[in-house]
């Protein structure tokens, strides 16, 4: 077993934490002023969606996916950013003193995030519905096939509902009834681990899935799309590389998970933030390469794209994880 950092000690190491936040926060609040716009859209042109959608609980559920999923999701995490910026900046200042201070913010900022996944119910509803229903119900144009509303709206968003807020309440429930901080790691890593599976491994692949499926009114071909060696490595790493990180972040989180705090490898810790904050950072070049969206208008270019995709903000992580591996490098 590596010596532990001493995180409460470590200013370098409590500053970067700040950091990550920081992006986590300013990327929350880019879509809280997205989802503002949508909003105003939406209330302005009421009229034309009601017309397009027809049927009332047709129109119902759609502005319940856009307005719940979309726009109260964003909300959501936008107090949890402010929450947990507030924290990260006293835990900077105060470190061990501020941990009394912090811990409603902590748990207020779990909360949030909870609740961020919680407002993808309705999408995933969509996702169910939408395959069952004839070519007069609208979704959007060009018209999706009902595989891809499916794969996304349903599979995907049902899998992070039913799985991401249990872990986070349950570690929520952890710091409020003043568990021991060998359970609250713990805990910590489960949930670390579920995000690593669920919100990027297996979300990210299906949007992979879903970009196979033929969409020839978004020059979308299926299969072939793997001709282009641009598309070809973003699939590769997205399905299999990714995969052998959140693997081996099991791995190195997994003595923590079932014996004691003590024996998370932070060497192992680091090079898993590096390779997932790097991740996002290839797919960012594989991106612009390709063209962006306008010039790949794929399923995949437009959930994965910066200005479509939440998960950005996971670049910082190179930064603490290149910390830890400079500190444990022997």
């Amino acid at each position: 077993m590596e010596k532990s950092v001493e995180f409460l000690s470590d200013k370098r190491l409590r500053f970067l934490i700040l950091v990550v936040v920081c992006a986590y926060f300013v990327m929350a609040s880019y879509w809280l002023f997205q989802g503002t716009i949508w909003d105003l859209q939406l209330t302005i042109n009421y009229a034309k969606f009601q017309e397009l959608t027809k049927v009332f609980w047709w129109t119902a559920l759609f502005y319940s996916s856009e307005l719940i999923g979309g726009s109260m999701a964003v909300i959501f995490r936008w107090f949890a950013g402010l929450c947990a910026l507030y924290s990260a900046y006293l835990f900077l200042i105060k470190g061990e003193n501020a941990l009394a201070l912090i811990k409603g913010k902590v748990c207020a900022a779990l909360f949030f995030e909870g609740c961020y996944y919680l407002a993808l119910i309705p999408s995933a509803i969509i996702g169910f519905v939408y395959p069952f229903l004839n070519e007069n119900f609208w979704y959007f144009e060009p018209r999706a096939p009902a595989l891809i509303v499916f794969l996304i709206n349903g599979i995907a968003c049902a899998l992070m509902v039913l799985v991401i807020p249990p872990f986070i309440f349950v570690l929520r429930l952890k710091i409020v009834r003043g568990q021991p901080s060998r359970e609250i790691v713990r805990w910590c890593c489960f949930t670390a681990v579920a995000y690593l599976f669920v919100v990027f491994w297996f979300n990210y692949s299906v949007a992979w899935v879903a970009s196979l499926v033929p969409w020839l009114e978004r020059a979308q071909p299926g299969i072939s799309i793997l001709y282009n060696p641009i598309d070809f490595v973003a699939f590769f790493i997205t399905v299999f590389v990714l995969l052998f990180i959140a693997i081996f972040g099991l791995i190195s989180m997994f003595p923590a998970i079932t014996k004691d705090a003590g024996t998370l490898n932070l060497r192992h810790l680091g090079v898993v933030l590096v390779s997932f904050g790097s991740y996002f950072a290839i797919i960012l070049v594989l991106f612009y390469l390709s063209g962006g969206y306008a010039a790949h208008p794929t399923v995949w270019s437009e959930l994965l794209s910066p200005f479509h995709n939440p998960d950005v903000w996971c670049l910082s992580f190179i930064i603490p994880g290149s910390y830890l591996l400079v500190k444990h490098k022997n």
